[in-house]
C-alpha cells in the first residue's frame, strides 16, 4: 500500500488531473483485484479450483502491475495451494518456490515477509511425504513469527500446530503432542474456551490420540470441538461436518459401527447442504461410510458409497488425483474381500500409477499401495509375490521414517504373516518379535497393535504346537484389547478365538467352547450372520464338536460357516475349502465315506481357482505350475485326505479303481508338498514340514505296495521305496545339495567368505541366545531382544546373499535343486553281493522293511502291537544298566520284530537305514537267538554275523557309494582335552551350559539292578533320561570309572579323561608305524581354535576324544569340549552351529565321546545334532556314540579299530573285529562297552 501512495504522490506533483484519473483507476483495480482474490478462496472452499486459480493469477497480475508485492504473493501462495489441492503437487512444488524466491528478491532478503511462502511450502511437502524438507520450511516459518511477533502471539502458536502435524505424520506422537498442547496453552492466554481457535486444537489433539489409539481420550476432545463449533457456527458448517467426521472414524475404531455410520452421515448431511452433491468433501464422507459398511460385511453397499466418491472425485479433479487413488485403494479391498482377485489387482494397479506420479516413488501412500498388492497376492497363494510386494512397501518405509516406525512395524507383520501361512513359522516369529519391539517402543506397551503382535506370535506358537508360549501371547493381546477398546470389540472377539483354538489343541474342551462362544456373541452383535467372522466362530465350534464325538452338532456348525462363507466369497476361497474340509472330516468320522469324499472334492475345488472338476475320479495336476492354489496346507489336506478314503473304500468293495486314484492324489500331494518345501528359507522350518508331512509319505507308502501286489507292475515297489525315501533326511539332502552347489557354481570366493561370515556369525548368537533361553526366568530379556534383532538383521543378509547366488550364478541354482531321488536299481548296481541294504519305515502300527541286494529287492511289513516301543526302551534299559536278565528278555524279540527274514548266508554286511526310534537303536547288540543259547554262546550276538553300517538316507548312502575312491594318503589329527589341570576344571562353570548337565549321583548299583529286574509285562516304558541317570555306578566295579559326558561340569568342575591321553597317542603312534602323518594335541592345546583352524581341511582322519554334551531342546547348544583356553572369544565348547561351519575333507571323524550319535529327533528327518553337522561339514564318514561311554574301554575300542584300519581292513570290519576283541575280554564284553559307536557311512 506505501508503494501504491507514493506512485500516486509522484503522478499527483506532475499533472493534477491526470494524477487524479490514475490514481483513480488504481483504486478500481486494487478494489478489483481484492474482489477476485476474494472470490478465488470462495470458489477453493467449493472446490472449483479452475476458476479459482484463473481469478488468483488475474489478481495476482494487477498487484504485480502497481507493486504491491505482498498482495501478490498472498495470490500465489492460494494459487500453488489450488494447484496441491488438485493434485498437481510437482506443479504446486515448483509454483511455491518460484513464489518463494521472488518475495525473497522482492523484498530484498527480508524473509520475514514471506512466512507465508514457508508455511505454503511446508504443508506441500508435508503432503507430500518429504518431511525432512517440510520440517525445515515449517521451523524456519516458526523462528520467524517468534522474531517479529514474539512468543505468545496465536501465529506462532498456529506454526507449532503446523510443526505438529509434521512429527504427527511421521508417527513421532509424543513430539507432536508436545507441540500441539503448547500451542493450546498459548491459545488459551488470547481466547476463551469457546473460541474456535480452541476447537482447532482441541481437532489436533484428538487426531494425536486417535493415532495413538488412546480412543477415549480422542473422543474426548472431538466431542469438546464439535461443541464449541456448534456454539460459534451452528449445526450446517464445514467445520462441524469435519468434527463429525472425526467422531465416525472414532466410533469406527471403537468397533462402534453403527454409532460410527449416524456420525458419517450427518457429515454428509451437513457437506451435501453446504458443497451441493459432487464437492470432494462430499466424496469424503461416501469414502468413510463405505469403509463401514466393509467391516460390517455388506460389501455391495460399500461397494456402492466408493463408487459414488470416485465419481466426484474425478469429476472435481481429474483422474490422476491422489484421492482418486485412494478410491482406487478401498474398491480394491473391496474386491479382494469378496475374492474378485483381478479386479482388485486392477483398482490397486491404477492407486498405484497416480500415487507414483504425483508423489514419487518413496512416498508413505506408494507404500502402502504396494503393501495392499502383496495383500491380494497373499488371498490369491501367491506368496512369493506378495513377499515381493510387502518388501517393496517395507524399502521404502523404512527410507522415509527409518527403522523405528509403525509403518515399518506393519510391514514386518505382513511379512511374518506370509511365513506363518508358509508353515515357515521360525522365520515368521523372527518378523512378529521384530514388529512387536518396534510397536512397543514408538507406541507402549499398551497399544493395541502391540496386541496385535502378540497375537501373531501366539498364532505362530500355536501353529509350531507350543500351545503354552501360544496361550501367554494371547492372553497378553487379550488383556491390553479389553483394556484399550472395550469388551464388544471385534478385536477382543479375535483373541477369545484365538485363546479358544489353543484349548481346543490342548483337548480343553469346555474351556474353548467358553471362549469361542464369546467371540462368536461379539461378532454377532456388530456384525452380519453372513459376515466371514462370524462364520470363522462356527467353523471352530464345529471343529470342537467334532472332538468330543458330537458329529450332529458339528455338522450343524460347519454348515452355518460353509453358508457364510458361500455368500460372502464365492465358490472359491481358502475358508471355504476350509469348511468343506470339515465336513469332509465330519463325514469320514461317521464313516459316511462318500460323502466325505465329494466334500474334500470340493475342498480341492475351492482352493484351486483353474480347477472345476467335481468328479472324485480327478485331480489337479501340481507339478510345474506356479502356485494355482490359494493356501498350499489346506489343499495338502484336502488331498491326503481324498486319498485316505479312497483307500477305505477299497478296502471295503476291493475294486482296483479306488486304489489307483489314491495313488494319483498320493502322488499330486508329493508333488505339492515338494513345491511347499522348496520355497521355505530356515532349515528349522524346512525340518518341521518335513515332520508333518511323514503322514502323508507312510500312507502312500502302502498304497502302492496294494498295487504292486496286485498288478506285479514292478514301478508301484520303486513307488513305494521312493516314498520311505521321502521320509528321509530330506532337508539334510536339500543342506548338501546346497553346499556342493556353493563349492562348484563358480561363485567368487569374496561371495563365499561373506556367505561364510554371516553363518558364522548366526551361529554365534544362536548360540547365545539359546543359552540366554536356557535361563528361564533369570534371562535377560535386553540380551534376548538384543540376540533376535541381530539374527534378524543376518538372516535378511543370508536372504540377499542366496538370491544373488540363484539369480547371477546359474549353475548355483541348478545344483541345489537338483533331484535327489534314487531308485532300487541305482542301489542294487552299487551293493556287492556280500551285501544288503536295509531300510526302515516306522509307523505307530506297521514297520515295513525294504530289503535291498545286488540280485534281489523285497519288502517286508510287520504289524506291531502296543509292547513294541515299550521291548526298545527296556533293550536300552538293560544295556545301560547291564542288567543281563532283561536285556536278554527283549534282545532276540525284537531281533523277530526287526529282521523276520532271512538274508541268504552269503551276506556279511548291512547297511542300515533306520526310521523313527530305531535311529539311536545299536542293531550290533540284538540276539540273533533266543536267550537260553546265549547264555553259553555269545557269539548270537548280531555283531558276530555281520558288519553293520547306517547312513540317514538311501540317496546319502548311494552317494557315497558313488562318489571317488578312497584316497590312499592317511594323515592323521587326533585331540584330547584330557581335563586333568585343575584350571581347566575350575573354569568349567563359565564356559560350560547350565542346561546339559545331568544328575552327578546315582542310586546304589544293586538297587538299580533290582528296579530294572522286574516281568517284562510290566515294564512301563520310562524315558531315556531316566534310565540315562540309573546308569552310571551299575556300569563300573567301583563307582569311580570316568565317563566321557557332560553331566557334572557345574558342581565338581570337567572330569577328567585319563585314558584318552593314552589312547590318541597310541593311535598315532599306529599311524606313524605305517609311515603316515600323525598330529597330535593335548591338554590346552587341544582347544577349540585349533579344531576351527583351515589346516583342519587337509586331513583325512580326526580322531577328537573329549566330553560331549546333546540338547534335545535346544539342538544348537549340543557340542564337543575342548580345553578352557579362553582365547579369542572362545569358550572352549564347539557348538553344534559351528560345527556347520567347519570346512572338513575327512574320510572319517571319529567323535570318541559321550552321546555324541544323539539328538533332537525330528520325524521323517532324522536326529538333529552332531553326526548331521559333521556330514554337513564334509566328514564322508562318522563314528559316533549312542550313550554315556566308559573311558578306558572307548581307548581300547579305538586302539584296535585303528589298528585294523590301517592293516587295510575296511572300516565297517576294523570297527566289528574292535567291538569283538571287546566282547572276548570279560571285563568289557557287555554291550553297553561296545554297542555305543556306530559308523555312519560306508
Amino acid at each position: 500500500m506505501k508503494t501504491y501512495l507514493l506512485i500516486a504522490l509522484v503522478l499527483f506533483s506532475f499533472n493534477i488531473p491526470f494524477a487524479h484519473a490514475q490514481v483513480k483507476q488504481i483504486r478500481r483495480d486494487t478494489i478489483q483485484a481484492r474482489a477476485w482474490y476474494n472470490k478465488a478462496l470462495r470458489l477453493q472452499q467449493k472446490g472449483v479450483y479452475d476458476s479459482s486459480m484463473a481469478l488468483l493469477g488475474k489478481a495476482a497480475g494487477l498487484y504485480k502491475k502497481y507493486q504491491l508485492w505482498d498482495k501478490q504473493l498472498d495470490c500465489d501462495n492460494e494459487f500453488s495451494y489450488s494447484l496441491f489441492i488438485m493434485g498437481r503437487y510437482q506443479e504446486a512444488l515448483q509454483t511455491a518456490t518460484q513464489t518463494l524466491q521472488e518475495g525473497l528478491e522482492k523484498f530484498k532478503g527480508d524473509s520475514t515477509k514471506a512466512i507465508r511462502c514457508y508455511i505454503n511450502l511446508g504443508e506441500i511437502l508435508r503432503m507430500r511425504g518429504e518431511y525432512k524438507k517440510a520440517l525445515q520450511f515449517q521451523e524456519k516459518a516458526l523462528q520467524m513469527r517468534r522474531k517479529v511477533l514474539g512468543e505468545g502471539h496465536p501465529n506462532v502458536a498456529d506454526s507449532y500446530d503446523l510443526v505438529g502435524n509434521i512429527y504427527s505424520d511421521k508417527g513421532e506422537y509424543d513430539k507432536a503432542l508436545e507441540l500441539h498442547l503448547k500451542s493450546l496453552k498459548m491459545k488459551r492466554i488470547f481466547f476463551n474456551e469457546t473460541n474456535l481457535k480452541i476447537a482447532t486444537s482441541y481437532h489436533y489433539l484428538g487426531g494425536i490420540y486417535l493415532f495413538k489409539s488412546e480412543y477415549n481420550r480422542a473422543l474426548e476432545y472431538f466431542n469438546k470441538s464439535l461443541q464449541i463449533r456448534l456454539t460459534n457456527l451452528g449445526n450446517t458448517h464445514r467445520e462441524v461436518a469435519d468434527s463429525y467426521n472425526n467422531l465416525g472414524n472414532i466410533y469406527h475404531l471403537k468397533g462402534q459401527y453403527d454409532k460410527a455410520l449416524q456420525c458419517h452421515l450427518k457429515a454428509l448431511h451437513i457437506r451435501r447442504t453446504i458443497f451441493g452433491d459432487f464437492h470432494p468433501r462430499v466424496a469424503a464422507s461416501y469414502n468413510n461410510i463405505g469403509n463401514v459398511l466393509q467391516v460390517k460385511g455388506e460389501f455391495d453397499k460399500s461397494l456402492e458409497y466408493h463408487q459414488k466418491a470416485l465419481y466426484i472425485r474425478r469429476s472435481a479433479y481429474g483422474n490422476t488425483h491422489p484421492d482418486v487413488a485412494e478410491s482406487y485403494n478401498y474398491m480394491g479391498i473391496i474386491y479382494q474381500a469378496i475374492s474378485e482377485y483381478e479386479k482388485a489387482l486392477e483398482y490397486h494397479q491404477m492407486a498405484l500409477h497416480i500415487r507414483r506420479s504425483a508423489y514419487g516413488e518413496a512416498n508413505g501412500g506408494v507404500a502402502d499401495t504396494f503393501n495392499q498388492l502383496g495383500n491380494v497376492y497373499f488371498d490369491k497363494g501367491e506368496y512369493e509375490k506378495a513377499l515381493e510386494y510387502y518388501q517393496k512397501a517395507l524399502e521404502i518405509r523404512r527410507t522415509i521414517f527409518g527403522e523405528t516406525h509403525q509403518g515399518v512395524a506393519n510391514s514386518y507383520q505382513t511379512i511374518g504373516k506370509i511365513y506363518n501361512t508358509k508353515g515357515e513359522y521360525d522365520q515368521a516369529l523372527e518378523y512378529h518379535q521384530q514388529s512387536l519391539r518396534i510397536r512397543r517402543v514408538v507406541l507402549g506397551e499398551n497399544h493395541p497393535n502391540v496386541a496385535f503382535s502378540y497375537n501373531n506370535i501366539g498364532n505362530t506358537y500355536y501353529e509350531k504346537g507350543e500351545y503354552e508360549k501360544a496361550l501367554e501371547y494371547h492372553q497378553k493381546a487379550l488383556q491390553i484389547r479389553r483394556f484399550s477398546l472395550g469388551e464388544t470389540h471385534l478385536r477382543v472377539a479375535n483373541s477369545y478365538n484365538d485363546i479358544g483354538n489353543v484349548f481346543s489343541a490342548k483337548g480343553e474342551y469346555d474351556n474353548a467352547l467358553k471362549y469361542y462362544q464369546k467371540g462368536l456373541e461379539i461378532r454377532l452383535s456388530a456384525l452380519n450372520k453372513t459376515h466371514p467372522d462370524v462364520s470363522e466362530s462356527y467353523n471352530k465350534i464345529g471343529m470342537l464338536y467334532q472332538s468330543k464325538g458330537e458329529y450332529g452338532k458339528a455338522l450343524e456348525y460347519h454348515q452355518k460357516a460353509l453358508q457364510g462363507y458361500l455368500g460372502a466369497f464365492g465358490k472359491t476361497h481358502p475358508s471355504v475349502a476350509d469348511a468343506y474340509i470339515q465336513i469332509g472330516n465330519v463325514y469320514l468320522n461317521k464313516r459316511e465315506y462318500k460323502k466325505s469324499l465329494q466334500q474334500y472334492q470340493q475342498a480341492i475345488i475351492a482352493n484351486l481357482p483353474d480347477f472345476q472338476d467335481s468328479t472324485v475320479a480327478y485331480n489337479p495336476v501340481l507339478k510345474g505350475q506356479t502356485n494355482p492354489f490359494f493356501f498350499a496346507k489346506p489343499l495338502l489336506t484336502s488331498l491326503r485326505s481324498k486319498a485316505k478314503v479312497l483307500e477305505i473304500l477299497f478296502n471295503q468293495s476291493h475294486n482296483i479303481t479306488d486304489l489307483q486314484l489314491a495313488y494319483q492324489t498320493s502322488c499330486a500331494a508329493d508333488s505339492l508338498a515338494n513345491k511347499i518345501q522348496q520355497n521355505f528359507e530356515k532349515e528349522s522350518d524346512k525340518v518341521a514340514f518335513t515332520s508333518s508331512s511323514v503322514e502323508l509319505y507312510q500312507q502312500a507308502l502302502p498304497l502302492c505296495l496294494k498295487l504292486f501286489h496286485l498288478t506285479k507292475e514292478q514301478n508301484y515297489l520303486d513307488k513305494a521305496f521312493y516314498f520311505a525315501e521321502q521320509g528321509k533326511a530330506s532337508v539334510l539332502k536339500t543342506s548338501l545339495a546346497e553346499s556342493k552347489a556353493k563349492m562348484f557354481a563358480g561363485i567368487p570366493d569374496s561371495l563365499l567368505k561373506q556367505d561364510q561370515t554371516i553363518r558364522t556369525q548366526i551361529a554365534q548368537y544362536s548360540q547365545r541366545l539359546a543359552k540366554e533361553l536356557t535361563k528361564r526366568k533369570e534371562a535377560d530379556s535386553s540380551k534376548i531382544q538384543s540376540y533376535e534383532n541381530y539374527l534378524f538383521t543376518a538372516h535378511r543378509q543370508q536372504k540377499s546373499l542366496i538370491k544373488q547366488f540363484e539369480e547371477f550364478y546359474p549353475q548355483y541354482y541348478s545344483l541345489k535343486y537338483q533331484s535327489s531321488i534314487v531308485t532300487p536299481k541305482q542301489l542294487q548296481d552299487k551293493l556287492d553281493k556280500k551285501t544288503v541294504l536295509l531300510e526302515y519305515v516306522l509307523t505307530d502300527s506297521l514297520l515295513q522293511v525294504f530289503i535291498i541286494g545286488h540280485h534281489f529287492f523285497q519288502v517286508e511289513s510287520i504289524p506291531l502291537d502296543n509292547l513294541f516301543r515299550r521291548q526298545l526302551t527296556a533293550f536300552r534299559e538293560g544295556i545301560l544298566l547291564q542288567d543281563q536278565d532283561l536285556y536278554q528278555q527283549v534282545a532276540y524279540q525284537l531281533f523277530k520284530v526287526l529282521m523276520p527274514f532271512n538274508l541268504p548266508k552269503s551276506i556279511k554286511s548291512l547297511l542300515i537305514i533306520p526310521s523313527g526310534e530305531l535311529t539311536a537303536f545299536p542293531f550290533e547288540a540284538l540276539l540273533s537267538k533266543p536267550a537260553r543259547e546265549n547264555l553259553r554262546k555269545p557269539s548270537s550276538y548280531l555283531l558276530n554275523k555281520y558288519t553293520i553300517s547306517y547312513a540317514y538316507s538311501a540317496w546319502l548312502l548311494y552317494q557315497r557309494l558313488n562318489s571317488e575312491k578312497e584316497t590312499t594318503t592317511r594323515n592323521l589329527l587326533a585331540m584330547a582335552p584330557v581335563f586333568v589341570d585343575s584350571i581347566n576344571n575350575s573354569k568349567a562353570s563359565a564356559n560350560t551350559p547350565h542346561s546339559l548337565s545331568s544328575k552327578s549321583s546315582l542310586e546304589s548299583s544293586s538297587r538299580a539292578v533290582t528296579n530294572a529286574r522286574r516281568e517284562f509285562s510290566k515294564i512301563t516304558n520310562p524315558p531315556i533320561l531316566q534310565v540315562e541317570s540309573g546308569r552310571h555306578k551299575a556300569s563300573s566295579t567301583n563307582g569311580q570309572e570316568s565317563t566321557r559326558s557332560s553331566q557334572i561340569f557345574m558342581e565338581q568342575g570337567i572330569p577328567p579323561l585319563f585314558a584318552s591321553e593314552q589312547e590318541v597317542n597310541t593311535i598315532a603312534r599306529l599311524f606313524q608305524d605305517k609311515g603316515e602323518v600323525a598330529k597330535v594335541y593335548l591338554h590346552n592345546k587341544a582347544s577349540e581354535r585349533q579344531i576351527k583352524n583351515e589346516e583342519v581341511s587337509g586331513y583325512n582322519y580326526i580322531h577328537l576324544a573329549t566330553h560331549g554334551f546333546v540338547n534335545e531342546k535346544f539342538p544348537e547348544l549340543s557340542g564337543l569340549l575342548f580345553s578352557q583356553e579362553n582365547v579369542n572369544q572362545e569358550d572352549g565348547s564347539l557348538y553344534t552351529g559351528e560345527i556347520y561351519n567347519l570346512r572338513l575333507k575327512a574320510e572319517l571323524v571319529t567323535l570318541s565321546a559321550c552321546e555324541t550319535g544323539l539328538g533332537k529327533l525330528a520325524y521323517g528327518e532324522g536326529v538333529i545334532g552332531l553326526t548331521r553337522a559333521l556330514l554337513y561339514a564334509g566328514a564322508k564318514n562318522v563314528i559316533v556314540s549312542l550313550w554315556k561311554v566308559n573311558d578306558a574301554s572307548t581307548a581300547d575300542l579305538m586302539k584296535y579299530f585303528y589298528k585294523e584300519l590301517l592293516s587295510g581292513k575296511s572300516k565297517t570290519i576294523a570297527l566289528q573285529i574292535a567291538k569283538r576283541k571287546l566282547v572276548r575280554q570279560k571285563k568289557y564284553s557287555q554291550p553297553y562297552y561296545w554297542a555305543p559307536f556306530v559308523l555312519i557311512g560306508k
